[in-house]
Formats: structure tokens, C-alpha cells, sequence
């Protein structure tokens, strides 16, 4: 892949003003988005996700719209994250893509309740582009379940990756993910959308901080500085990044320079802003952590976390 300035004068910071300020800002050699949906709404299989009611996101979001706008903003690689509920959509994914280095990994779905969870976890890691699942399914996950943990155990002998959604960024949830990372420490844990904080603009509790900090302390565990714009309680989402400031630190001290991962949750951006403004917000934040931190976020950390053929 050819190396690239990561802020062209679009996405330049508040700080930039000018064509050579812009241009003086250091390249990174890969920016990996690991956090997009594609589906088409038009399909006889009905998706599960997103729901007729919601007018800006139910329509079909497939690769060349993405593509276009990524691109153009400087992505140079991207992982999907299937947010189907259908076994089948994971193939109708990779299908969909095939043949376009653009697209160098999928995080599937398989029901982790399935009898023959293993037998279909095999049959998908024969695509390499199969970098592993994020569990969701018809029914709350119960992650004490020993059939469960042996699902889990499973993608770890596979050496494959857990996404992990939790929403409205309650301890419960962190709670829950850290029981998991303790009891299978070979399974690589990717967590979602910052924790599924719900960015209010105030400093987060003390008791969040804490259950971060125990959390963080495994290492098996990853957190994507990700969907900044769907996690604000404020709607459209404020680009401001002092907003988000108080949280990103909180995960900073925590998961360090070498488990924060960079994900847009596109096309749920849409919903605030064009996808630079998303990139934009983030790069505010990691760009004051120096250039070894923003390689390490846009595609070093992806690497690692999904074992990405990046170099």
C-alpha cells in the first residue's frame, strides 16, 4: 500500500489554517477502519438490523458508496463487522467483496448457542478474510454459560477474533467482558464503540473508571475508539472533541498506546456528518498523543487484534 499523509487540509486540525501547515503534518503508513456495516435493505432475505423505522440508515450501504467516501478521506483498508443475525449473510459478505484488496477482513456472526458452532467456525476460517465474530443473536448471550465459554474457547484455538457491543456503557456490561477475558485469557477481545459510553459531556463516574481499569489490565483486550457520533446522548453529535475528551482519556490511561483501535461505524456517521468529519474528531484526539500512538491506532493495533497481514 502506498504511504499516505493522513490529513489532507479537509481533515486538518483546529490548529492548521493554512495549505502548508496541513501539509506538514506526518504520514502514517496504513489507516485501517475495523467498524462498518454493509447490507442492502432491497434483498428477499429481510436484514435484522436496521430497522424500517430508521430513514436514514434503511436503504442498501454497499461497497462502492463506502468505498468512495473512504478512500477519498484516505482509508486504505477495511474490516467489516456483519450485523446480520443470518449464518448465511457471512458468506453473502465475503461474496459480496471478493476480489477487492480493499476489503482485508470480516467480523462474522455465528450464533455462539449453535451445536456445531465449531464445525461452522472451521468452514469459515477457510477464507482467510474471516478474522472472527461478534456475537448477537435472538436472545440475551449469558457469558457464564459454560457452553458459551467453549464457544468462545473455540475461536481462541482458531486464533480468531471477539468483538464485543455493549450499550450505554454500563459497568454491568464492562463487568461482564472483563469475567470472560479472565477465564479465557487466549481469546483476543475487541470491545465496541468505546465501552458503550454514552458521551454526555461530563466526566465519567468514578466506578467507570475503575471497572476501565480492571478491564484494561487483561491484555487479551482491545477497545475501538469507535461510533464517537452514535454515542452522544446530544444529537446530531457535537464535533467538538472536548465533548468526548474526559472518556478517550479515561481509555488511554487504560489500554495505552498498543489496544486502542480506530473504527468509523459507518454508515451510522451518517447520521451526524460526512465520514471526514467522523475521522476528523478522532485524529483531534490521538494526534496530541504523538505520530507513534497514530500509527499504532490506525493500523498497528488492527493488526494485532485481528492478525491482519500488515506490515
Amino acid at each position: 500500500m502506498k504511504r499516505l499523509f493522513l490529513i489532507p487540509l479537509a481533515l486538518c486540525l483546529g490548529a492548521c489554517t493554512s495549505e502548508e501547515e496541513a501539509s506538514s503534518s506526518q504520514p502514517v503508513k496504513h489507516l485501517i477502519d475495523t467498524h462498518i456495516h454493509l447490507y442492502d435493505t432491497t434483498r428477499e432475505l429481510k436484514v435484522s438490523w436496521p430497522p424500517e423505522s430508521d430513514k436514514v440508515l434503511y436503504r442498501p450501504h454497499l461497497p462502492e458508496e463506502y468505498s468512495t467516501v473512504a478512500k477519498a478521506a484516505g482509508v486504505t483498508g477495511v474490516v467489516i463487522v456483519e450485523a446480520s443475525k443470518e449464518l448465511e449473510d457471512n458468506e453473502w459478505v465475503l461474496d459480496l467483496v471478493q476480489g477487492d484488496d480493499f476489503y482485508i477482513g470480516l467480523v462474522g456472526n455465528v450464533d455462539v448457542y449453535r451445536e456445531d458452532f465449531a464445525e461452522q467456525i472451521a468452514q469459515l476460517k477457510q477464507d482467510s478474510r474471516f478474522v472472527g465474530i461478534r456475537p448477537r443473536g435472538d436472545k440475551p448471550i449469558d457469558y457464564t454459560d459454560e457452553a458459551i465459554l467453549g464457544s468462545l474457547k473455540v475461536l481462541a484455538d482458531y486464533e480468531l477474533t471477539m468483538d464485543y457491543l455493549t450499550n450505554g456503557g454500563g459497568i454491568s456490561g464492562i463487568e461482564i467482558i472483563e469475567a470472560v477475558a479472565a477465564k479465557i485469557p487466549g481469546l483476543t477481545i475487541v470491545v465496541n464503540h468505546c465501552l458503550g459510553y454514552d458521551f454526555d459531556g461530563a466526566p465519567p463516574s468514578e466506578d467507570w473508571v475503575a471497572a476501565v481499569k480492571k478491564l484494561a489490565a487483561h491484555e487479551n483486550v482491545y477497545c475501538k475508539i469507535s461510533g464517537l457520533f452514535q454515542r452522544s446522548v446530544p444529537q446530531p453529535a457535537p464535533l467538538d472533541p472536548k465533548h468526548y475528551e474526559s472518556v478517550l482519556e479515561v481509555l488511554w490511561e487504560g489500554f495505552g498506546q498498543d489496544r486502542l483501535v480506530y473504527g468509523s461505524n459507518w454508515p451510522v456517521t451518517r447520521k451526524t456528518g460526512d465520514y471526514e468529519s467522523y475521522l476528523n474528531l478522532v485524529e483531534q484526539f490521538i494526534s496530541k498523543k504523538g505520530q507513534e500512538a497514530r500509527e499504532a491506532y490506525y493500523w498497528k493495533n488492527a493488526a494485532a487484534a485481528y492478525r491482519l497481514p500488515l506490515k
